[in-house]
């Protein structure tokens, strides 16, 4: 089974007032943000390259993207921009993870944070999804659907606080005893 991570951070005193607020509110409402997982998931089709774990590293990033913005359309969620400096953030993060051979939000004890500094991005709030599986045979799909079932995960594809996506997939030829690794990152966040 494929390892997954999600964390958020968030910084000052009024965003962790409003991430309260929120939390109260989901857990409080109708619904309770408990929908079934699967009603945020996209069908295959709606997103192009999704459903193909051969497709070129551009394609699948697109489709992570998509399939997320899909997901919070369902929650009635804004979309999320694709931002440059995110996208290299989460490149940073995913080749620090392969060298480490941790999956891991700290690989080698690394901070948190790291990657939004070297990227030059200043952040209000942030977030960040791990998957590791294996290339040719993991989509842009098969990870969204992973993350949705995860309630951190899902928390984070659905944050209320973030305004843009940076999605990366790196290489690990070899991490954790699979030939053909693959490290799949999406970074959440809104700029100060």
């Amino acid at each position: 089974m494929p390892a997954t991570a999600a964390a958020p951070v968030r910084a000052g005193l009024a965003t962790l007032l409003l991430a309260a607020l929120v939390a109260f509110v989901l857990v409080g409402s109708a619904d309770g943000g408990s929908r079934a997982w699967a009603t945020y998931l996209a069908p295959g089709s709606a997103c192009k390259g999704s459903i193909d774990p051969t497709a070129t590293p551009v394609v699948q990033q697109r489709a992570i993207t998509c399939l997320v913005n899909w997901a919070r359309a369902q929650d009635r969620r804004g979309r999320l921009a694709q931002s440059a400096s995110l996208q290299r953030a989460a490149g940073l993060k995913g080749r620090r993870v392969v060298s480490c051979g941790q999956i891991s939000h700290t690989p080698c004890g690394s901070d948190f944070t790291a990657p939004l500094r070297a990227a030059g991005y200043r952040y209000s709030s942030f977030g960040e999804n791990l998957y590791v599986g294996s290339t040719g045979s993991t989509s842009a799909h098969d990870v969204v659907s992973a993350w949705l079932q995860s309630p951190g995960h899902r928390a984070n594809v659905l944050g209320p606080g973030f305004r843009e996506v940076g999605t990366a997939l790196v290489r690990g030829d070899g991490l954790f005893g699979d030939r053909q690794a693959v490290v799949w990152i999406a970074a959440f966040a809104s700029q100060r």
